[in-house]
């Protein structure tokens, strides 16, 4: 009997484990992208994928997710910034 349980239920059983485990494994990764949601790096909400903008930053290779409003928001503070850096230039 204890022979029995070693050579057929226990290989049986881990099958049935690594099966099942892989099974789970599978279909959290066919999730789309787009589905997923991230945190923009600026002002902190989450956004689908779809929605944000990636960029690799630096030189380690770190991606950081900016929403549309961030990014408008940074352009204009950086056109300001430049409209006043130039009449005070003049």
């Amino acid at each position: 009997m204890l022979f029995a349980i070693f050579i057929i239920l226990i290989p049986i059983t881990v099958w049935l484990i690594l099966h099942l485990m892989s099974r789970r494994k599978s279909s959290v990764e066919t999730t789309e992208p787009e589905d997923l949601l991230e945190i923009c790096a600026v002002c902190q909400n989450e956004f689908l994928m779809s929605k944000l903008l990636e960029k690799e930053i630096g030189g380690y290779g770190r991606v950081y997710c900016f929403c549309g409003q961030c990014l408008e928001n940074l352009y204009h503070e950086y056109q300001n910034k430049n409209k006043t850096d130039t009449e005070m230039g003049e």
